[in-house]
């Protein structure tokens, strides 16, 4: 087994042992699952907005997994579309995107997002720290919207 075999092992049981950053607690109800979708509107600016997860959405078809790490210190932060169609997971620190027209959405530890924001002006990125990422690639037609109604 190679070592980055090893690593992506870890990175999948260090995912799955951060589920509760997926669900946000509703009272005494049963907790529900969430996740930020970073898209693209059809004047190309950027957008962002919270989606959650049906019960009865299914498993994920994933065609790849990376991980990186990065401090945000090494590049400054600069307009950038996703590189593919791919959920990451926040493994560790905190984060900041930035949208067109000013806005910033924080994303944590355990946040579980999906980057379809492929085209247009795109996002600004900035750590706000060392930050750890899981990143799930899908295929270029996956519809995340029509998956997290089940």
């Amino acid at each position: 087994m190679q070592r980055r075999d090893l690593f992506a092992i870890a990175a999948m049981g260090a995912a799955l042992a951060s589920v509760e950053g997926v669900f946000a607690q509703t009272g005494g109800a049963a907790p529900r699952a969430r996740l930020i979708r970073l898209y693209t509107k059809s004047n190309g600016d950027s957008a962002v907005e919270e989606l959650e997860i049906s019960p009865n959405a299914g498993p994920i078809p994933v065609t790849h997994m990376t991980a990186g790490g990065y401090g945000g210190a090494a590049r400054p932060p600069a307009w950038h579309n996703a590189p593919r169609r791919q959920f990451a997971i926040n493994m560790t620190g905190d984060l900041e995107v930035e949208l067109t027209g000013g806005a910033r959405k924080k994303i944590g530890a355990g946040d579980l997002v999906y980057l379809e924001d492929v085209t247009g002006q795109g996002h600004v990125t900035r750590a706000l720290g060392p930050v750890t990422n899981l990143f799930i690639h899908v295929a270029d037609d996956f519809d995340v919207v029509a998956w997290a109604r089940g």
